[in-house]
């Protein structure tokens, strides 16, 4: 293999690594020391032959390759910095309607008002407000790219919980572990380890009644594993406490359906609710200019020079 066919070779992978963080943004990965090892190694590859190149020593077309490889060598420079010097990803969680700070981004992100429909759906709202300027909204399966940062959304399980007593009477539902007192919906910000698999946990009370519950979440996949749940939905596992500790009952309580446990009636709507992922990664505006020049560059150093045409002399005249 040449040295031009290995800085090729170099800048592809530097490239692929590079385009990860964008394609799959988020990952430890690209901040330990053997993603910078890898990319440091191509940059010293590509660096070497264009180098070497500038002085004619791979030919005029080794001069055209060079400028591709700075195109490369642009491309892993950007990935370099951001995993050595980027933060590391971090992860915003919000109840909804509520506020919640991002310091890495000097705003603030906005988490919208949910209702049964919008968590069955898992198509809750977040926006980002700075200081100036609108509001940015964070749209499910889309990215935003914010400097060196790029945005987007993961989500939750969460849970609308509707309580009643036996009359019918809607009760008031809180959380008291939550700082979000009042709110309706559970984000089960705990886990419980259950054989050999953690499952997601929260708590609520019905103060009217002096209900205390703990609420295991069972996606779809995992109510079909356990097949005593007799569910093949998503469902909670529910046990339900007085205020003295003395247990009222164990109950499962699959999604939208209303079942009674004591003096009580729960409906729980399950589904999901959104968390805004904030992780470094280089813009595509660098990208696309490396990418461009690197394409350009090396593709030119294959084309071959079109030889100039004989010039044509008149025949003398006799």
């Amino acid at each position: 293999m040449s040295s031009r066919d290995t800085a090729i070779a170099a800048a592809l992978a530097a490239i692929a690594l590079t385009l990860a963080q964008d394609l799959r943004p988020g990952l430890d990965f690209y901040h330990t020391w053997q993603y910078a090892a890898v990319l440091s190694i191509t940059i010293i590859v590509m660096v070497a032959y264009a180098w070497s190149a500038r002085t004619g020593s791979d030919g005029p077309s080794g001069r055209r390759a060079a400028i591709g490889i700075a195109g490369a060598l642009a491309v892993a420079t950007g990935g370099l910095l951001s995993g050595l010097i980027g933060p590391d990803t971090i992860t915003v969680s919000g109840s909804p309607g509520t506020v919640t700070p991002v310091p890495d981004l000097q705003a603030a992100a906005f988490f919208g008002p949910a209702d049964p429909a919008t968590i069955a759906r898992g198509d809750a709202t977040v926006s980002l407000r700075e200081k100036t300027g609108d509001p940015i909204a964070v749209a499910p399966g889309n990215r935003l790219f914010l400097g060196t940062s790029i945005v987007y959304l993961g989500s939750r399980p969460a849970a609308y919980i509707v309580a009643r007593d036996a009359s019918g009477n809607r009760l008031t539902v809180t959380q008291p572990t939550n700082p979000t007192f009042l709110s309706p919906v559970l984000l089960f910000p705990q886990n419980q380890p259950l054989k050999d698999k953690s499952y997601p946990l929260d708590t609520f009370a019905t103060p009217g009644l002096h209900r205390v519950m703990r609420a295991l979440y069972f996606s779809a996949d995992d109510a079909q594993t356990f097949n005593h749940l007799g569910t093949k939905q998503p469902a909670l596992v529910l046990s339900v406490n007085d205020d003295a500790g003395k247990s009222i009952g164990l109950t499962i309580l699959p999604s939208g359906r209303d079942v009674a446990i004591g003096d009580l009636h729960i409906t729980a709507t399950l589904g999901s609710f959104p968390q805004l992922i904030v992780a470094s990664a280089p813009h595509p505006a660098l990208l696309i200019a490396g990418l461009v020049v690197f394409v350009g560059g090396v593709g030119a150093a294959f084309v071959p020079p079109k030889g100039r045409k004989p010039l044509s002399v008149p025949a003398a005249e006799v």
